[in-house]
């Protein structure tokens, strides 16, 4: 071959390599102009979801009207997506081209029996001998509190004879058949709490017979332990002190039966255990023992306390009796604010009435 056709040959690779360097810089140039473009919708769906979310938590909280399914166009561009099916969580999902974000939030009217240390829906009874009771801030009953054995009970703040509007917590119409505080309603608020959190967090047993559980390293991560019985006071759950409760945990524990809970000694460091019961709560500590509950029985509640020395730090709310036994203790009981912070313990959130303190928790991105 002579020297011009191998300088021919020579400049057709040259062209050709310049070819498809050209071809991949502006391959390269559209796939990141792609890429800016796709992350840029995402993050204006971001935005428009969280527009979206503000809107109607805005109406909720003014207008007392729950918000209705759709989707609604915004000024800006992009759409937003009303998903209330779980109310009270809310799902909304940002819409603006080919992306979507979705966000959730519960939206709550905090029940005013949360802003009690202790709530009574009927009477209040101490049954003591050689024993000393304290509950500090505000402790409210419906009915009347009384001491026929003696002992010494000190209140910061006691008020007999209140509306049971603020003492106790009816159950919502959960399973929208039109009557709410029914058996089915609870059962509901059981379903919908095991059902708002990842299977992971979640322990669900569906038991007519008596559940015992032990606050061993199961237990931690979890959220909710639903004991689902086949009626009204089945499906019973003894919480007993095998071991310490790990630190941070926060625990519901739900059951269409009674709960029982026999107090550890201690408890780990920043750790809360809160229970719902149809049932009765009841409650026994020996020794010195501390923990943090926010605490709520449909029925009845009592505290059986021997040679103790013993603190509560959270919510009482019995929708009827509440009884204390207490021989040679010291019992003291303290308000948390925890649900009137929006820090709501799980299966709590569902305990929605018409008026009440609104507030937004919960807040969190999802995919699903």
């Amino acid at each position: 071959m002579n020297n011009r056709g191998v300088a021919l040959i020579l400049s057709y690779m040259v062209m050709a390599t310049l070819t498809i360097l050209s071809s991949a810089f502006l391959l390269s140039s559209s796939t990141e102009g792609s890429a800016a473009r796709n992350y840029s919708n995402s993050s204006r769906a971001f935005w428009v979801a969280e527009a979206g979310m503000a809107k109607v938590y805005q109406n909720w909280r003014d207008n007392h009207v729950n918000p209705a399914d759709g989707t609604i166009s915004m000024p800006g561009g992009g759409t937003y997506t009303i998903n209330s099916a779980d109310f009270p969580v809310v799902k909304i999902t940002g819409t603006l081209g080919a992306s979507q974000r979705m966000i959730q939030a519960s939206f709550i009217r905090i029940p005013l029996a949360f802003d009690n240390t202790v709530s009574v829906g009927r009477n209040m009874t101490l049954n003591g001998l050689l024993c000393k009771v304290e509950a500090h801030d505000k402790t409210r009953i419906t009915g009347t509190f009384s001491k026929p054995w003696g002992g010494t009970a000190v209140f910061d703040d006691k008020q007999e004879g209140v509306s049971q509007d603020n003492t106790t917590l009816p159950i919502p119409d959960l399973n929208h058949n039109g009557t709410s505080d029914e058996f089915g309603d609870f059962v509901a608020l059981g379903q919908q709490t095991a059902g708002g959190y990842p299977a992971s967090e979640v322990v669900y047993i569906t038991s007519d017979a008596d559940v015992t559980i032990f606050p061993d390293t199961a237990l931690v991560g979890k959220k909710v332990i639903f004991v689902e019985g086949s009626a009204p006071g089945k499906g019973n759950v003894n919480i007993v002190f095998g071991s310490t409760w790990q630190d941070n945990q926060d625990l519901t524990v739900i059951s269409t039966g009674q709960i029982v809970y026999l107090q550890p000694l201690e408890t780990g460091a920043n750790s809360r255990l809160s229970t719902i019961s149809w049932g009765n709560y009841v409650e026994g500590a020996i020794f010195r023992s501390q923990h943090e509950s926010l605490i709520y029985s449909h029925a009845d509640a009592n505290f059986v306390d021997f040679l103790n020395w013993s603190e509560l730090t959270g919510n009482i709310i019995a929708n009827r009796d509440l009884t204390l036994l207490e021989v040679l203790t010291y019992q003291k009981f303290f308000y948390s604010n925890r649900a009137q912070n929006g820090d709501m313990p799980p299966g709590f959130e569902y305990f929605n009435v018409p008026s009440g303190t609104p507030k937004f928790v919960d807040w969190q991105e999802t995919k699903t």
